[in-house]
């Protein structure tokens, strides 16, 4: 018999081998770290054991997804049952008992109101299926306070509908209390306020689900402006990096009169104080990577000094020609490298690399970052990757995410008819920009 064990643990993957291993020698057992590496495979396995994890996050949306399905499923039974009541006792009613046929006129009378609840049951679930479709679907993180909210028409309904259901028949001594023969009225009562809660907890769940969308605009409107904000003082720095260019070139030639005046006095010492004074200036004027673009020289610079300051090593081989407007392409320069210098510097200093890489092919420009990280990608509901991080924004009960960041440099390459490819292998995190050159581009 093949058994596949598939955990990513490999110490509880040799447990579970050696049991299996202990009690049935004869076993072929094969252990795989990934879902993936068990299809790479290609074998036939008789079992398979599965370490299935959920992502901790969703543990307070599947708790409330409970609360609600019992909810109403209980709040169903009431509006199916009042209705079954109802069909039966009316049909009922009409029936005459002295006919031969009696017995089996009840019996459609039963078959008939049946029927009808089964199909208003069905009509129910099909709505709660929409409406748990639209939530479980939705990438959106239930805060343990939105369930305590949510859930509070859970609890009613469901403790109405046990409330109900224990009052429907109570035997009192050798008597029989049946609620809807004293109390008729209950029998579109009980249903209507079924509807109500019904209808209340799918629209707390609707506005609290439009509430999340316009909570994630607001957050990417605050990150956008940030990105509008860092990008007019990177021109603003470029500005007044040429400024100082300029300025020196000016007063380049007192600085030469400066000197040959020291030289003819003997001054010597003066001199190599002079010049070591004009070194520093020019050394912090000075960049490594010239990039052809003076916004892009303040970034890609800027990233550099700031990476090589923590021991992260940083190489770039850019060469901007004015393909793409440089305040879209600050843009993704600023949350690639951003993303990429914060993931280095969770790493042991000295261990994290950047490489950044501009490419042309035809009329497609490829932006590309590579660096390492920990090895940790946490994988989104649609396959994606999902990338956190501890950074707090100053809107309340919003985190601002890579996410976020990575979004906006989707929409600047949609923008460009392009896209966003990223590849992870082992600790080496790889991403891919690629943007469409020319008029149509230019002109979005």
């Amino acid at each position: 018999m093949n058994i596949a064990v598939v955990d990513d643990e490999e110490a509880i993957r040799e447990q579970i081998s050696g049991f299996i291993k202990k009690r049935n020698p004869d076993f072929n057992i094969s252990g795989f770290a990934t879902g993936e590496g068990l299809l790479a495979a290609g074998k036939d396995f008789d079992i398979i054991f599965l370490d299935i994890q959920m992502d901790k996050k969703q543990i307070g949306k599947a708790v409330f997804v409970m609360l609600a399905f019992y909810n109403l499923h209980c709040l169903s039974f009431l509006i199916a049952n009042s209705i079954y009541m109802k069909i039966t006792g009316v049909i009922m009613k009409s029936l005459d008992a002295m006919q031969e046929s009696y017995m089996q006129q009840v019996y459609q009378c039963l078959s008939v109101g049946m029927a009808v609840s089964v199909l208003f049951y069905t009509a129910l679930y099909v709505a709660m299926a929409v409406i748990f479709h639209s939530l479980i679907k939705g990438e959106a993180v239930m805060a343990w306070q939105d369930i305590i909210l949510l859930s509070i028409l859970n609890f009613v309904g469901s403790m109405i509908a046990n409330v109900v259901n224990g009052l429907l028949i109570v035997r009192i001594n050798t008597d029989a209390f049946v609620l809807f023969d004293e109390k008729p009225d209950l029998l579109w009562k009980i249903p209507m306020i079924a509807v109500f809660i019904f209808a209340g907890e799918a629209a707390l769940i609707y506005f609290w689900q439009k509430y999340r969308v316009l909570l994630a605009e607001r957050q990417k409107h605050f990150v956008e402006e940030q990105q509008v904000k860092a990008m007019k003082k990177r021109l603003e720095e470029a500005e007044n990096f040429y400024g100082s260019i300029r300025k020196v070139r000016h007063e380049m030639k007192n600085h030469m009169a400066n000197i040959k005046g020291l030289a003819g006095a003997g001054e010597y010492g003066e001199i190599e104080d002079y010049v070591r004074r004009m070194d520093e200036t020019m050394q912090e004027l000075e960049y490594k990577y010239v990039t052809g673009n003076a916004v892009t020289d303040v970034i890609i610079n800027d990233k550099c000094r700031r990476a090589e300051k923590v021991g992260i090593r940083f190489d770039a081989d850019f060469r901007y020609g004015g393909e793409i407007p440089v305040f879209d392409l600050g843009i993704i320069l600023n949350n690639l490298l951003d993303n990429a210098i914060e993931a280095c510097e969770k790493l042991e200093s000295g261990k994290g690399f950047i490489r950044l890489m501009l490419k042309r092919k035809k009329q497609f420009l490829l932006l590309e970052v590579e660096n390492c990280f920990d090895g940790t990608v946490p994988v989104q509901t649609d396959g994606g990757l999902a990338l956190p991080t501890t950074k707090q924004s100053t809107l309340p009960g919003i985190i601002t995410e890579h996410g976020i960041g990575l979004e906006n440099v989707r929409d600047v390459a949609e923008r460009y008819f392009g896209g966003v490819n990223i590849k992870v292998k082992g600790d080496v995190f790889h991403v891919t920009v690629m943007l469409q050159q020319g008029e149509v581009g230019e002109g979005k």
